[in-house]
């Protein structure tokens, strides 16, 4: 029997709050109701973001997978008395052999998350010890330097995929490949968006038409930093953009009638999953490396760092952080990893691609791809800041 897809792999399952146990059921509950935080009956978890939730909601979902189907579950145990210093190094066993170590330290977290929010009193030292000796000495395997790319190459891209499929349609599906070229233009032109965002943009509410392009709007409860957001999409894309909205979006919608901006080739807005699956799928076809959404924040930023080190604090606002040093500390990171590597990786595609231009079919107008990219990314150094 062959390896199973982790969905379909029952130990590997995170189990869904109604699949809980009863008294973890309940537990889960109690840490989000409303109280009084003068009066202290205020819930551990009330004020989690929903996709926090959810985070935590799958890890504990997998801690109870563990004891399930390591027949060390007992329902007459409260919640927190089965977490023990013996099980978690069982549960981390487990978990090593089917993911990374990186990940493996977020579902221990996650975990302790949980655990604290159950049992606020409760010594859970020796837990913290553990989740920050994982954080400490795991070694992200996926390694990202070798999956970087220039911002303005991956931009390149997307828009020469495009031009290429309005000339020149695919047989199969040319719907849903217009879709993820925009997809992934967007994205790099627009790196402070997450793959939350990406996914929730709806049309009239999230995208909006403006005199000049879209802008992209999301309020304090739709984003990781609980700040708004607001972005101006670059002009290059506009009509890429219109195209989409106009001519291949209501092919994909197949008569339905739904505002979400991504569609799925079967006429339903795409989940968060589906697209990080369809963003990895193509830009490892097309750059020989598979770059997930979170990366391309990490291309944009080395981008800045590497073309004009002089004005990383640029990059701020590209990736949404408040603070400059924040910026300036990932992408120095990266490029002192590796420093001739990137730098060379980095600056070869984009002069060799200095000089290569095409006909744009949608705006009728001959432009320099490597230049559009570069513009749109530094478009920042030349404006007002927009409001975070």
């Amino acid at each position: 029997m062959g390896t199973l897809h982790p969905h379909e792999d029952p130990i590997r399952r995170c189990l869904k709050v109604p699949e809980w146990p009863e008294w973890d059921q309940r537990l889960w509950v109690i840490i989000f109701q409303p109280g009084d935080i003068l009066d202290g009956d205020i819930g551990a978890g009330f004020h989690w973001k929903e996709a926090t939730r959810q985070k935590y909601r799958k890890g504990y979902g997998r801690w109870l997978t563990f004891l399930i189907t390591t027949h060390q579950f007992d329902a007459a145990v409260p919640p927190t008395d089965r977490i023990t210093p013996k099980r978690v190094t069982a549960y981390m066993e487990q978990l090593r052999q089917d993911i990374a170590p990186w990940t493996v330290w977020g579902r221990v977290a996650e975990l302790l998350a949980v655990a604290k929010a159950f049992a606020p009193d409760h010594d859970w030292s020796w837990l913290r010890r553990i989740v920050r000796y994982l954080e400490t000495n795991s070694q992200d395997s996926k390694n990202k330097q070798p999956r970087l790319r220039p911002a303005a190459e991956i931009a390149a891209w997307a828009y020469q995929r495009m031009d290429a499929i309005i000339t020149n349609p695919p047989d199969r599906d040319p719907a849903s490949r217009y879709r993820d070229a925009l997809m992934i233009g967007l994205l790099i032109t627009c790196p402070a968006m997450r793959l939350g965002n990406l996914t929730m943009i709806r049309i009239n509410q999230h995208l909006k038409r403006t005199s000049d392009g879209y802008r992209l709007i999301f309020t304090a409860d739709e984003t990781k930093t609980d700040k708004p957001l607001s972005i101006s999409a670059p002009e290059s894309l506009t009509p890429y953009m219109e195209y989409y909205l106009d001519s291949v979006r209501p092919v994909l919608l197949q008569s339905r009638d739904w505002d979400h901006l991504w569609i799925t080739r079967y006429g339903e807005p795409m989940k968060s999953r589906t697209i990080y699956g369809r963003i990895t799928t193509i830009t490892k076809r097309a750059f020989g490396v598979s770059i997930n959404p979170h990366l391309f924040r990490d291309c944009a930023v080395t981008t800045v760092a590497i073309d004009d080190p002089e004005h990383i604090g640029i990059a701020a606002p590209l990736l949404g952080h408040t603070d400059p040093r924040t910026t300036a500390d990932i992408a120095f990171k990266e490029i002192n990893h590796e420093s001739r590597h990137l730098r060379s990786l980095f600056l070869g595609p984009s002069i060799r691609s200095l000089n290569r231009r095409s006909s744009s079919p949608v705006s009728g107008t001959r432009r320099t791809r490597w230049h559009d990219g570069h513009r749109d990314l530094y478009r920042l150094r030349h404006q007002r800041r927009q409001p975070q």
